[in-house]
């Protein structure tokens, strides 16, 4: 790694410490179902046309099935860091209710593999697929465990980048 991309890196960290601060903050303040909404995008280069692009067809995606099921948003908040775009949903409903939503996003939109839609309660405990007996999400290139990919890098970081930015492109 180059100084140039030690310094992103470490932009990127802290990006995402204050994500963790944005929504221990809204969590503490409202006390109530929280839903993060930001993109799987390996690599250090998280802000470009194209994922801020992905980025809004999530959000729109998440508000439409939010109203669609009745739910009301008590508070909405964006953040662009070197980690990526952010939006935060303060809703008022079932926590099992809201991550059905957000599955039902991530498996049913075209993006929705790029999709990173993290759903917490009120004592910042973050609900899982597995919790509610969903499968893992599966790799963008071979269709296998994607923790699993990431983990063993059976895919190159730019493979990952190019299939996702096909994905958006064609979208």
């Amino acid at each position: 790694m180059n100084k140039e991309e030690i310094i992103l890196l470490n932009e990127i960290l802290d990006g995402k410490e204050k994500r963790s601060l944005i929504q221990r903050e809204l969590l503490d303040k409202y006390k109530k179902v929280l839903i993060s909404c930001t993109l799987n995008i390996p690599g250090i280069y998280k802000l470009n046309k194209l994922y801020k692009k992905a980025h809004i067809i999530e959000v729109v995606a998440l508000e439409k099935e939010l109203y669609n099921n009745g739910i009301r948003v008590i508070h909405k908040r964006e953040n662009i860091s070197k980690a990526g775009y952010e939006t935060f949903f303060v809703v008022d409903c079932n926590l099992e209710i809201a991550k059905k939503i957000t599955i039902f996003i991530e498996e049913n939109n075209k993006l929705g593999r790029l999709f990173d839609l993290d759903v917490f309660d009120e004592k910042q405990n973050q609900l899982s697929r597995s919790d509610l007996g969903y499968e893992k999400r599966k790799c963008l290139i071979c269709n296998k465990d994607a923790v699993v990919c990431t983990r063993n890098k059976t895919h190159s970081i730019e493979e990952v980048l190019e299939k996702i930015n096909k994905l958006i492109e064609r979208y």
